[in-house]
């Protein structure tokens, strides 16, 4: 199940919620900000509760011999693995190094040996690698914020060019058009390429005409089963809290909600529950 929702449908729901609808106590730039708040609780919510796998992804990179530390993916958030890339078809895990290990070395290094640790941006590896292998670095990304950018400009073709000024988009990122005349721009496009002040998508606008009035492009995320409902009901918690209203009932409802999306998230992969780690077979990866 999708439940796709852009940042200027949250924000009105925020305000119905709130029952704020026709004031301007709280700005939609606060709003905005509530929503990315409550949306970092959710996501942290979900992965902290073993349901890792909504959003984890990987990255490959190329180890240099004689160098131990790397960076990391610049949108890095928490570790799932680390495996070192034997073949095309066949990879070890990788353990990581308690601290006291950090100059553990050997006279014989075997591709097994390696351990590798997370410090501050970087992923460190022991012994310092002395072959070009290749390592998969499988991570949870940060949570990506919702964005809305005016737009002053558009290119037409079989893609489109939106200039924006400066901003967070990438690629892969699912965004919609708000408040566009004509509405053709209002529809859900996926970024393609992005410069500094440019985001390109794949709507094709080669028989559009150029829009009589500028809108916003913004961020469209899926809540799956209906769980943007948090980030409603809490943004509007804060926005009552700084009206000086009673949010008695709106905490009632984010509890229950809490209880509901820990209950919905969990055990994604139904037909194949989550077990212990055979940690026989697991042994077989580092000794010979």
């Amino acid at each position: 199940m999708t439940d796709y929702v852009n940042l200027t449908e949250l924000r009105t729901l925020a305000r119905q919620r709130a029952d704020q609808e026709n004031s301007q106590f709280v700005t939609d730039t606060e709003i905005t900000r509530y929503l990315n708040n409550s949306w970092g609780e959710l996501y942290n919510l979900i992965i902290e509760n073993f349901n890792d796998d909504y959003y984890t992804t990987s990255n490959t990179f190329s180890l240099t011999s004689g160098t131990d530390t790397y960076d990391l993916p610049s949108d890095f958030y928490k570790s799932r693995g680390v495996d070192l890339v034997v073949t095309s078809t066949e990879s070890v895990p990788l353990r990581r190094y308690n601290w006291a290990q950090r100059t553990r070395n050997s006279v014989t290094v075997y591709a097994r040996d390696y351990r590798y640790r997370i410090q501050k941006g970087s992923i460190v590896f022991t012994p310092s690698p002395s072959s070009n292998d290749s390592i998969k670095l499988w991570y949870i990304p940060s949570p990506k914020r919702l964005l809305s950018k005016t737009t002053t400009a558009i290119t037409r073709g079989s893609t489109t060019m939106w200039t924006t000024g400066s901003h967070e988009f990438v690629v892969g990122d699912t965004i919609t058009g708000q408040g566009f005349l004509a509405t053709d721009y209002n529809v859900d496009q996926t970024v393609t390429a992005v410069g500094t002040n440019t985001v390109t998508t794949d709507l094709d606008s080669t028989g559009l005409a150029d829009p009589t009035s500028y809108g916003t492009i913004e961020s469209r995320f899926d809540f799956y089963a209906g769980w943007d409902e948090y980030l409603i009901v809490d943004s509007a918690i804060k926005m009552q809290v700084k009206e000086e209203q009673d949010v008695t009932g709106l905490m009632v409802q984010k509890n229950q909600l809490v209880e509901r999306i820990i209950t919905e998230s969990q055990n994604r992969d139904a037909g194949e529950p989550q077990v212990v780690t055979d940690v026989v077979s697991y042994e077989q990866f580092y000794y010979a």
